[in-house]
């Protein structure tokens, strides 16, 4: 994975005209496959009829260290089960909204 890495990284867009383009594929991606959120009412507010949004992205993803992937891979089926459990628990969770 030195290409993440190495001097080469993240890489220069040539040109306006593909920096645009790359953009605008992304944006729309991301509405094709529903990574899309509300825009806040002072955004919604400036353009008429905006229903979403895509999510904020990045073009050229931060590497990080493998150690803290292999980690984050290790106690995921933990993670699951603890937010599984949480979701079902509608008296923890009535006190952490009363709150």
């Amino acid at each position: 994975m030195a290409y993440l890495t190495g001097p080469n990284y993240p890489p220069v867009l040539d040109n306006t005209a593909e920096t645009e383009r790359l953009v605008q594929t992304v944006k729309d991606w991301s509405i094709a496959n529903g990574l899309a959120i509300r825009p806040p009412p002072a955004v919604a507010a400036d353009a008429d009829g905006i229903l979403a949004i895509p999510a904020p992205v990045t073009l050229f993803p931060s590497p990080f260290p493998k150690s803290c992937f292999e980690e984050a891979k290790a106690i995921q089926t933990t993670y699951n089960e603890l937010y599984a459990r949480i979701s079902r628990d509608e008296e923890f969770l009535g006190k952490v909204v009363e709150e």
